[in-house]
């Protein structure tokens, strides 16, 4: 089975910076195809993540001004952190039980990454498929 960290050197980080509005980071999101988007200070610090539900809950359905409105305002601020030997059972198992799709992943205090619940999804899939293999050729092996 794979790892967190074999899952993460396919993906790529993006990150924005503390201070950018609303809508400079729903084009950030819409440019690099990605629902999460994690927000940084200038050390580096994750202060928190926005996402497109973010975007929906806390600035569409309260009339808020996206060319105004600063992502430090409306982001998510209560993160789900995995750690990055953690296995992909346990962060799926993290994500389910606080209802989230991506889960931020830390090596040592420093953000490496972020995983949604698609990766994780898609990894079961391919051992589901190994595993059958195994066993057709075990049951019909000659």
């Amino acid at each position: 089975m794979e790892t967190i960290k074999q899952i993460l050197n396919s993906k790529s980080l993006y990150t924005i910076k503390s201070g950018s509005t609303v809508k400079d980071t729903v084009n950030f999101l819409a440019e690099k195809n990605i629902g999460l988007v994690p927000i940084i200070d200038d050390t580096g610090k994750v202060l928190g993540v926005f996402s497109e539900r973010d975007l929906v809950k806390r600035v569409i359905s309260k009339d808020l001004d996206i060319y105004l409105t600063k992502v430090d305002d409306v982001m998510t601020k209560d993160l789900i952190i995995a750690k990055i030997d953690e296995s992909p059972q346990e962060c799926l198992t993290k994500m389910k039980n606080n209802k989230i799709r991506h889960i931020l992943v830390i090596d040592n205090e420093k953000l490496v990454g972020i995983i949604s619940i698609k990766d994780l999804l898609e990894l079961n899939i391919q051992d589901m498929k190994e595993t059958i293999e195994v066993l057709h050729n075990y049951i019909y092996a000659r």
